[in-house]
């Protein structure tokens, strides 16, 4: 029978379970049961309800547990049940995992995937089968170093016996073995797996120490966290309790947590123990000395590493200062019971456990620094031995090594920045790589650059003036820059003396270290030097990296931190637990150290060099030369900075060649024929009186108005647009207009009507539509239709982002009425379709009727599918303004007032807006409208509203008096009478308004659906990119237009998808495309504006009650919705 197995992981140990949709409850196996017993898990008993596959019902006594079950990178805490008396029961996640973890399977096909990823399929994991027989059941451990929990499949019945091999060598292992020994080595590691495994126990050879004297306690408050990360540190903390490596505790000291991210997306656990640190005494165990490892590594054939897995965790805290470790976060107080990273004097108990460990092997070559173990064997019958040893050595101090960073019997090692080989210690070139590789200076600035930088150890350079001569004489001035045999052999010789002795020194254990940073915008440098002062200072090695396309876009101060981070690392084996003073030219970078609320990159680069004993100074930049010059390389050959040579095809033509290509022109051909007759007829006197004349076989032409006498050429057809294109197209003629180009042409060349076709030419250039500004009016006469009735059509936009005020609002929705100019503000915490869509509904639909018009802008919250909807629902004409005309939306108006009269009433305290919104409106409405003539309230309630001025001097009250009898119908008829009034005077106001716009405007061109255009752009500079937009395109085309909205509005799509429409422009954005011959599809492709993606089309049938709307827009013409309006 097919089953659904999927592979899982529960604390770091790997197996193979089965996903069974027929149990509602997740039950844990047999083996699962032995595992967590074994790790301490504790259980609990109840009661439940069993029914099993026959259908009986019964209850039972289980146990009950919450694991977290990681399935392909993704971790649940989830419940599992046991039975307490089932034999070779396999694990089974029933439905309540599967959907929880949103887990779908398709048995058909055999595969699984997760719910929000249907793309990502996963075949079912392959079942290892085991023997049938009584034999106990072995815990499966695969090549990796994790424990396997797997159990009997009750389906299987073929007896298979496990792999016995769990190990196998590397490609880059055992190279110089051959079969027989590889298998030899192969049976070795097979044979000491049970090292390669997460170790239980600590080792008992060594404690650490927190020695803070008799300083206070010190705590800190827990970060805030959001509930994802909440989540994840949830899931640390579990991995933690069960390995065993923290506990819960109640301590005076405390320190916050953060949460890193690792470069494969996963988090890391750090505590921030910046505070404890700064109180414990430095711990003086010396670290190995680089010269003494260096001499005990000779000349060996056979070299394995090893590295210790989670080290740290391998060493006890003393139990006097578990406390000393507390930590706090949302789920409460934890302290390490093992040593934990980050911690002042870590590296230098690790190193004090190392050196026990390296004294009881007396007769093997190992070195041994922190966590990196080398263990170095003359032959391989050695190694063996040698390896037998530290690998017992390593079973008695219970140590862990991390399979994965091992490697055994290579041909050569790297090891703290050098290479042991079987020829003895080799420089890697990476140390002088940054100074080696430096190019050749291409001018005066790069030149006194490396001048400078080699000046900093003119000391230590013996005659280093006669080596530079030639390099200084050409920072001269009035120096002709010309590079030589003689420059470039003083060039190099000085790159040789950098990095060789004297200028670059061995490491001195009694002098402090200095690392010297500089970052630039492309690339990090750094140099490593030592010296009792300044003056004695000299390189130990130096380094340089570009920068990756994402620390590009870092800030000045991120980049100036990532290089001494970066410094650091690369000279980690040079400087750990030593005192190091770091010199940047950044001062902001002193703070890296004292940072109170670190998050992102800044908290793992904060938290990644406590463990140094370092301190940052200010170094100005005029000093830092060598860090600086480092930090800015040269491009390399691949990226040579060349000059862009400007090359023009100008064939050099004899008389001859011309006159060949003058007769292919046939009307030509008739004047050079006419000049060759012997009878000269009366055309030739024609000719000759307008100008032209044959020389040796070539036509010319003198022009009569010119007062130089100089021939022009006579063109022949076929070769005009040649000639244009190296007089308009070429970089010396950057794109002449008509006049200039003209100007150009006609002092050297001639033909007929060659102004028009000149013009017409650079009219249709691509390039110049494309970049030149234009002079021309803009097209589209103002459109000035007027609604019919009060809050018939109206207008609504968004204003903000405000400061947040104390009830959390940012954002004013402003709701205009067309015809009074009625004006609604609402406060808003965010601008989300939701709230424009129940502000509207709830506070402009059902407090004055529905509307027939809604005219926005091609916002995201206007163009949502809510408020499509909403429109739909009720019947409402959504309008939405063309692409960048806000000029459109008659909103635009208020919010230009809006602005400055809630600048002038907020004063100082800008987060107090919104109680001045009530006045505001007041104020608008209240006030009377130049277009109307009246204020907008008059025009809604057919009365003025009360001021404070009526409260003084109240005019209207004489109307209610006892002797004063009102005319209510005639003062109704005169309401009436005045709303006609209102409505001419908008017309007439609106017809002003018009004849004043179109003066300053032109008609549109007569654009027919599939007409190509050009569409104006709007770009922005984008200093990361090195993009101006001063540089950058003004016009793009070719597009096509797909239909027209309105008499200025039309409707535009790519050419390579012409029914799909990319949104609709303004007439004054687009330009006819005709007769252009160059670059024939768009350079910045438009993406589509203005409407969701991906709309299906629209039934004019309303929807039943109980039927599901698929669309949310009216019905629309020709694919899109009709448009009526200011457009």
């Amino acid at each position: 029978l097919p089953v659904a197995l999927l592979d899982i992981e529960v604390y770091e140990a790997t197996g193979t379970v089965c996903a069974d949709t027929g149990a509602s409850q997740s039950v844990g196996g047999e083996l699962m049961f032995n595992f967590l017993q074994k790790r301490g898990q504790k259980f609990i008993e109840i009661d439940l309800a069993v029914c099993l596959a026959d259908g009986q019902q019964s209850t039972s006594t289980v146990l009950k547990t919450t694991v977290p079950i990681t399935v392909h990178g993704r971790t649940f805490r989830t419940d599992l049940i046991f039975l307490p008396h089932a034999k070779g029961n396999r694990t089974l996640l029933g439905v309540d995992f599967l959907r929880q973890s949103g887990i779908v399977m398709d048995m058909h096909n055999n595969f699984w995937y997760f719910g929000d990823k249907p793309n990502c399929r996963i075949p079912f994991a392959k079942d290892i089968p085991l023997p049938t027989n009584n034999n106990p059941v072995e815990i499966n451990r695969s090549s990796c170093p994790t424990n396997s929990i797997t159990s009997d499949d009750p389906v299987q019945s073929n007896p298979v016996v496990p792999e016995t091999n769990k190990f196998c060598l590397r490609i880059e292992e055992g190279q110089n073995l051959d079969t027989e020994n590889k298998n030899r080595l192969t049976a070795l590691l097979n044979e000491n797996e049970e090292i390669f495994r997460l170790g239980g126990e600590p080792t008992p050879y060594v404690k650490h120490y927190i020695n803070t004297g008799d300083h206070p306690p010190v705590a800190s408050t827990p970060y805030r966290l959001s509930p994802k990360r909440k989540e994840l540190l949830r899931t640390e903390i579990d991995k933690l309790l069960a390995n065993d490596v923290i506990e819960e505790c109640e301590s005076p000291f405390a320190a916050p947590v953060v949460l890193v991210p690792k470069p494969n997306g996963d988090i890391r656990l750090c505590i921030d123990y910046r505070k404890l640190n700064a109180i414990t005494v430095p711990d003086k165990y010396p670290l190995p000395l680089m010269d003494t490892l260096l001499h005990d590594a000779k000349s060996t054939a056979f070299m394995s590493t090893l590295d210790l897995k989670t080290g740290y965790h391998q060493i006890e805290v003393n139990p006097d200062d578990k406390d000393k470790t507390a930590f706090v976060c949302p789920f409460g107080m934890f302290r390490y019971k093992r040593m934990p990273f980050g911690l002042k004097n870590a590296p230098a108990t690790f190193q004090r456990l190392m050196d026990q460990f390296r004294n009881g092997l007396p007769t093997v070559n190992i070195l041994v620094y922190l966590d990196d173990i080398v263990v170095l064997s003359e032959t391989f019958e050695q190694h063996i031995q040698d390896l037998k040893m530290v690998f017992d050595r390593l079973r008695k101090f219970k140590l862990c090594v991390n399979r994965e960073k091992c490697k055994f019997a290579c041909a050569r090692v790297k090891y703290l920045g050098l290479w042991i080989t079987p020829k003895g210690i080799e420089v890697d070139q990476d140390k002088v790589a940054a100074i080696q590789n430096i190019p050749c200076p291409r001018n005066v600035k790069q030149l006194q650059s490396f001048l400078q930088t080699c000046s900093w150890y003119r000391k230590f350079i013996p005659n280093f003036s006669d080596i530079a001569r030639p390099l200084s004489n050409l920072t001269k001035k009035n120096i002709v820059w010309k590079w030589s045999e003689q420059e470039q052999q003083a060039f190099q010789t000085l790159k040789q003396r950098l990095v060789t002795p004297p200028v670059l020194r061995q490491v001195d254990p009694t002098k402090p270290f200095i690392i010297r940073t500089d970052a630039s915008g492309y690339a990090l440098g750094a140099v490593l030097l030592q010296g009792d002062s300044p003056a004695d200072e000299r390189p130990i090695e130096y380094a340089s990296r570009l920068l990756s396309s994402a620390e590009k876009n870092y800030s000045t101060t991120e980049r100036e931190a990532l290089a001494v981070v970066w410094a650091l690392d690369k000279f980690r084996g040079y400087i750990e637990g030593a005192d190091i003073t770091v010199a940047s030219d950044h001062r902001p970078l002193k703070w890296l150290m004292t940072l109170s609320s670190p998050t992102g990159r800044l908290a793992r680069w904060a938290l990644q060099i406590q463990t140094y004993n370092l301190k940052i100074d200010y170094f100005p930049g005029k000093c830092n030369v060598v860090a600086d010059m480092l930090s800015r390389p040269e491009c390399s050959d691949k990226q040579t900075c060349e000059l862009q040579t400007v090359v023009i095809d100008v064939p050099s033509r004899t008389a001859g060649e011309l006159r060949t290509e003058q007769l292919k022109d046939l009307e030509l051909k008739k004047i050079i024929d006419c000049f060759e007759d012997i009878n000269k007829s009366v055309d030739f006197a024609n000719w000759t009186e307008r100008g032209y004349v044959l020389n040796q076989g070539v036509l010319y032409r003198y022009s009569p108005h010119s007062e130089v006498e100089e021939a022009q050429l006579v063109v022949p057809s076929h070769e005009r647009e040649k000639i244009l294109k190296l007089h308009h197209d070429a970089p010396t003629a950057s794109h002449y207009g008509a006049g200039g180009t003209f100007s150009r042409i006609s002092s050297r060349y001639y033909w007929t009507g060659m102004r028009k076709y000149i013009a017409d030419y650079v009219k249709n250039s691509a390039e110049c539509i494309r970049y030149k500004a234009t002079n021309q009016k803009p097209a589209g006469l103002l459109q000035t239709p007027v609604p019919a009735q009060r809050f018939e059509s109206i207008a609504i936009d968004l204003f903000g982002p405000l400061p947040e005020t104390s009830e959390g609002m940012k954002w004013i929705f402003i709701v205009e009425d067309c015809t009074t100019k009625w004006v609604e503000l609402f406060p808003l915490k965010q601008a989300t379709a939701k709230e424009c869509a129940l502000t509207l509904l709830n506070e402009v639909f059902l407090r004055y009727g529905l509307p027939r018009r809604l005219i926005s802008d091609n916002g995201s919250q206007f163009v949502s599918a809510i408020m499509q909807q909403l429109c739909y629902v009720l019947n409402i004409n959504q309008s939405l303004i063309p692409v960048y005309h806000p000029q459109a939306n008659p909103v635009e108006r208020k919010n230009r007032d809006l602005k400055p009269r809630l600048a002038m009433m907020v004063g100082n305290n800008h987060t107090l807006w919104n109680e001045q919104l009530p006045a505001i409106r007041f104020a608008m409405n209240t006030e009377k409208c130049e277009t109307t003539g009246c204020t907008a309230a008059y025009l809604n309630f057919a009365r003025e509203l009360r001021t404070l001025d009526d409260v003084t001097t109240d005019l209207r009250s004489v109307i209610h008096n006892d002797n004063f009898v009102p005319e209510f119908t005639p003062y109704l008829k005169r309401f009436e009478r005045n709303m006609s009034q209102i409505k001419e005077n908008i017309e007439k106001n609106q017809d002003r308004r018009k004849a004043y716009a179109d003066k300053s405007r032109k008609p549109s061109p007569n654009f027919k659906p599939d007409d190509l255009v050009w569409v104006k752009l709007h770009p922005l500079s984008k200093a990361n990119q090195s993009k101006s937009a001063k540089l950058m395109p003004r016009k793009d085309g070719p597009y096509v237009i797909l239909s027209q909205k309105s008499p200025t509005t039309f409707v535009i799509a790519s050419c390579d998808k012409p029914d799909v429409p990319l949104g609709a422009y303004h007439v004054s954005a687009l330009t006819p495309f005709q007769n252009v011959t160059q670059n024939q599809s768009p350079v910045v492709p438009l993406r589509r504006r203005g409407r969701p993606p991906n709309q299906p089309s629209v039934s004019n049938e309303s929807p039943g009650k109980n039927a599901k709307i698929s669309k949310i827009t009216p019905p629309r013409r020709d694919g899109l919705r009709r448009c009526r309006g200011r457009m």
